[in-house]
Order: C-alpha cells, then structure tokens, then sequence
C-alpha cells in the first residue's frame, strides 16, 4: 500500500515537472516570437517573484481559499466556478462592517459567500439549473452590485478612486494561520468524516451514491454551501490582509476566483497540495509585474506567460477530471 502510494507521487510529481518545464518553455517560445529576451525576462520573474516570502505568503492565502472552494465541490462531482462572485460578496461585505470591527466584519464575509453558494445550489436542486450557467450570472451580478456598493455607500471622500480602508490589517501571521489551517481543515473533513465521503461517493459515481444511500441534493447544497463560504473568506482576507481598501474597479479582487480553479487543478485536487501551488501561482503573477518593468515586457504578453505555465500544469489533471466525468475511463482522482 505504502509503495503504491510512493509511486503515485513520484509519478505526480514527474508529472508536474514536466509540465512545468513545457510551461516555461511555452511562455519563452511566446517571448521570442515578439521579440523579447526569454531567458532574461523569465530570470526576471522567478528571482524576483519569490523573493519577499512575506508578500509571496500574503498574495497566496486568498487564492488557497478560492481554489478549495473550487476544489471541494469537485470532489462531489460539482463545478464551483462561482468562486469569483463569492469572493466579491466575501470582500464588499467585510467591508461594509469594517466598522463595527474585524471580530464580526471576517465571519461576516465568510457567511456572504457560503449563501451566495447555497444559492447555486438550491437553483440546481429546485430548478435543475446546471451550477455552472448560475455561477456566471451570479459572477456578474455581484461584479456589479460591489461596483455600485462601493460608489454609492463606501467610497473614501479623499481618495475617490477607491472605498474607505479597513478598520485594521491582519498580520502576516494570521493570515499565514488561515492558509495553513483551511487546506487541513478541507482535508480533515473529507478524508476523515461521514460527510466528507458522502461528499467523495457523489463525486465518484452518482448511482453508486444512490445505491448508498447518499441523498445528492443534500451534498450538492452542502458542498457549494462549504465552497462559497471559503470563497468568501479568502474575500474578505484580501480585503484585510492584503489590500486594506478596494478600488472602484475591483481589480484588487478581479481574477482571484478564476485563478483559485487554476490552483485546484495543479494541486491534483489535493487540499494540502493548494498551499505550493498557490504559492507558485503568486510567485509568478509577481514576477510577471517586475518582467514589465525590468524588461518592458507588455502586460497582456506577461499575463500569456502565466496562462501558458498554468495550463501546462492544470491540464492534465483537468483531463482526468473530464474523462472521469465523460465516462472515458480514465480515474479523476
């Protein structure tokens, strides 16, 4: 069992090495076509992108919480890509009581993204509405209405372009706290509870489930429930651990959930294994801004040098997770 197991990771982890030697590899390929020093500029982006571990562990905490949201619906068979709007209702709503204090205004954030994910959740039970088309709509409609939040009751009188600040930082420590206890937390619960798999039966195949005596909607609406409240959470850390404020195009925000799909999938669905692969993640998106500098690198060209090395990474565990689905045969593990 044990020499199953050490194979199994040292074919994952060759795995991995490879696709990340074929990722940079692609992004120095795009480099070169527009006529840019690849070695250069992606010496650039790993020494200085994971230089300051402080500021690397920060930018990653909220994207480990987005990826598990991501991740523990898939384990029941569910794609959360509503982990973008869920962050938004996680940020603006630990905003709005960051008056009251952080003590409420955390929690707060959490329980905002956990009803954005029932939402989705009850509309597939109720209604059969597929998750997926309910998570886009939900992603846009909150972009807005936290746009709006922000103009019309948070905005700073001073700085106009952006709300009012927080009423105090979290610092390293907490937040190192909460990205190393929520990947644990994640695993505990579906490795090591009746819940968790109920969650790993749904997942695996529905008919079996049933033949259990798993009830799907119950672990539908728990599992989108469980993902948008960690969605939500990695909000309003970005918000407080972070940002401190939100400026009045979410860009401090914009993208989080997206890239938290990302991560899972690098992880293999490993919530242990999000931790370096959000740190990577980061790393990268911060050397990316030292490439434009340094290098005069274009920002939509930095941004395919990322993409390239996330989709070497991700894509082959995001086959499995499809032919798994599509009954290829092929294990989504």
């Amino acid at each position: 069992m044990r020499l199953g197991s050490l194979e199994n990771l040292r074919s994952q982890l060759l795995e991995v090495t490879l696709a990340l030697v074929v990722g940079f590899v692609g992004g120095a390929l795009a480099l070169t076509a527009f006529g840019y020093n690849a070695f250069e500029n992606i010496q650039v982006m790993i020494s200085y992108g994971f230089r300051d571990l402080g500021y690397l562990l920060l930018k990653s905490a909220p994207i480990v919480l987005t990826a598990l949201a991501f991740l523990v619906p898939l384990k029941a068979g569910l794609f959360n890509i509503g982990g973008e709007g869920q962050l938004y209702a996680g940020a603006i709503t630990a905003l709005l009581l960051s008056k009251v204090g952080f003590y409420l205004a955390i929690p707060a954030g959490a329980l905002a993204g956990l009803l954005v994910g029932v939402a989705i959740g009850l509309l597939r039970v109720v209604r059969g509405v597929n998750e997926v088309v309910s998570s886009i709509m939900f992603n846009w409609t909150l972009y807005y209405l936290s746009m709006f939040a922000i103009q019309r009751y948070l905005l700073d009188p001073v700085y106009t372009h952006q709300s009012i600040r927080v009423d105090r930082v979290l610092s390293l420590p907490e937040v190192a706290a909460v990205m190393l206890l929520s990947p644990l937390a994640v695993y505990l619960l579906l490795y090591n509870t009746e819940l968790g798999y109920r969650i790993r039966v749904a997942g695996s195949s529905s008919r079996v489930a049933r033949y259990a005596g798993v009830n799907l909607n119950i672990v539908t609406i728990r599992s989108m429930a469980m993902g948008g409240f960690l969605a939500g959470l990695g909000g309003a850390i970005q918000v407080y651990g972070v940002t401190t404020v939100v400026d009045t195009t979410l860009s401090s925000l914009y993208g989080l959930g997206f890239l938290g799909i990302g991560v899972a999938l690098i992880a293999r669905g490993n919530p242990l294994a999000v931790i370096p692969a959000a740190v990577l993640v980061s790393g990268l998106l911060i050397g990316s801004h030292w490439m434009e500098l340094r290098g005069r690198v274009a920002p939509e060209l930095a941004d395919v040098v990322i993409g390239v090395v996330i989709l070497a990474l991700s894509a082959p565990y995001a086959y499995r997770v499809l032919a798994s689905r599509m009954g290829w045969g092929v294990g989504g593990g």
